[in-house]
């Protein structure tokens, strides 16, 4: 019987060293495909800015966003699909090999790797869900916009507050202008995250009040550290706030206004408008 205990042991020492070599693995791969995307990155910042010097004219084109936007959501949707593929499918073998080894000598090590494994697999969805969300073809903003709020409440500390009417009209919205629109909030959302340190988030969409333009409203406050926008508008980027290049880039793409408000200490509130110009090219 002593025997077989030890031998039993031995083989689940095995498993648990098979597992945290997996993990090892696992961990040199992450860091090498960041060092590779980033390098990666670098030279096609390069070879943009020196592509873009003879090409001014087709920077400042719709049709040289359109290009660059489709080709940044392909890349997302091909990342996402290979994480979910096949990384996510490892952990989730990972895991459940985890749980079936027992080590008398360590009880708690199964369990202890079992939940890193699930909270790597965590984070894998919500990297395959925020790169390509499978409900955010949906021409609906309303849609859209509640599922972006349940993700944003399950993977962060932050308060946060979604005001939606029931009877918001944004069917005048294209699939493109929907999909923009949503993405210009999400990177909003994942810079108070990153860079905001705020307990609580407000998200308001609504259409026009009173005198304003028929459209679509959208305001993003929190209570955060908040910051100069002036550095912003000076340079596109104050080393912190990079996302707000792409959202700019968006919302010209769509022709919506986003206007940034924010002050050292205060917070910040952005505002995105898309104006409803169906009405007005009927009428012309």
């Amino acid at each position: 019987m002593n025997g077989m205990n030890v031998s039993q042991q031995e083989a689940a020492k095995v498993e648990i060293s098979k597992l945290q070599e997996i993990v090892h693995q696992y961990t040199t791969f992450f860091i090498i495909f960041d060092i590779i995307f980033f390098v990666a990155i670098v030279f096609i910042i390069i070879f943009a800015i020196q592509y873009l010097k003879s090409k001014k004219q087709l920077k400042s084109s719709n049709r040289y966003l359109r290009f660059t936007i489709k080709g940044q959501e392909e890349e997302r949707a091909r990342i996402a699909r290979e994480l979910h593929d096949t990384i996510a499918q490892d952990l989730r073998y990972c895991r459940n090999l985890s749980e079936k080894i027992q080590d008398k000598n360590d009880p708690e090590l199964s369990k202890k790797l079992s939940s890193m494994l699930e909270k790597s697999l965590s984070s894998v969805r919500n990297m395959s869900y925020n790169l390509a969300p499978p409900d955010v073809i949906k021409n609906d903003l309303s849609a859209n916009l509640l599922n972006l709020a349940q993700n944003f409440r399950e993977h962060s500390d932050v308060e946060f507050r979604l005001t939606i009417p029931d009877l918001l009209d944004s069917e005048f919205l294209t699939e493109e202008q929907n999909l923009n629109l949503y993405r210009i909030i999400q990177e909003a959302l994942t810079n108070i995250i990153k860079h905001a340190q705020a307990s609580e988030v407000t998200l308001l969409v609504r259409n026009e009040n009173g005198d304003e333009a028929k459209g679509i409203y959208i305001f993003i406050s929190d209570d955060g550290v908040g910051f100069e926008v002036s550095k912003i508008n000076e340079r596109g980027t104050d080393g912190n706030h990079f996302g707000f290049v792409g959202m700019n880039e968006r919302a010209d793409f769509i022709g919506a206004k986003l206007l940034v408000d924010s002050h050292p200490g205060e917070g910040t509130q952005i505002t995105v408008i898309k104006e409803d110009l169906t009405e007005s090219v009927k009428k012309s």
